[in-house]
């Protein structure tokens, strides 16, 4: 139950901070950043009500396939739940002495690097990607967006990423602790 309840507020936040894209190819940059790091306090809420290696690679798993099926690649359900094991792997030593401040960052930033998975077409399929995109957002978003999408983008969008998971991992712990545990929650 808690797999389902978790996946479902991870996913409305990724989706809704996301939808932010809409507005122009760079304010995406600022929507995924924001649910980073407010995804952050959920997922450090659910494992901390749910201490079990693997927790993190079903989330991984159902948000693989809900993005997969809104239309991102195909690969997105196989390297997500792969990412939540990852962190899964990195927590697997924290289980016995509840949420770990050093642990859970690290873990949370590995698992957040699924965030470069929708935009692994750009690498892998450049043609078919923007005649996607050419497609959904029409010309003009696309034409900006490729503008936008030098070769440093990647790279250095991976890194922020990675940054992002470590502050949020850090606000979730801080949050869990200070509200979540105090209520009974955690």
């Amino acid at each position: 139950m808690n797999v389902g309840v978790f996946a479902a507020l991870y996913f409305v936040v990724v989706f809704g901070t996301g939808m932010l894209g809409i507005i122009a190819p760079w304010v995406m940059f600022l929507g995924y950043g924001l649910g980073i790091l407010l995804n952050g306090i959920v997922i450090a809420l659910y494992v901390s009500r749910t201490p079990k290696f693997g927790a993190l690679a079903l989330i991984g798993l159902v948000n693989g396939l809900l993005f997969w099926a809104t239309g991102h690649p195909w690969f997105t359900p196989i390297l997500a739940p792969l990412l939540g094991l990852a962190g899964d792997a990195i927590l697997a030593a924290r289980r016995r002495d509840g949420l770990s401040a050093k642990r859970f960052p690290l873990a949370y930033a590995v698992m957040s690097l699924w965030y470069m998975v929708p935009l692994l077409p750009i690498v892998l399929d450049p043609a078919g990607y923007w005649t996607y995109v050419d497609e959904t957002m029409g010309a003009d978003y696309s034409r900006r967006m490729q503008e936008l999408f030098q070769g440093w983008v990647l790279p250095a969008w991976a890194v922020a990423v990675f940054i992002l998971g470590l502050l949020g991992g850090l606000l979730g712990v801080r949050a869990t602790r200070r509200h979540f545990e105090r209520s009974g929650l955690a």
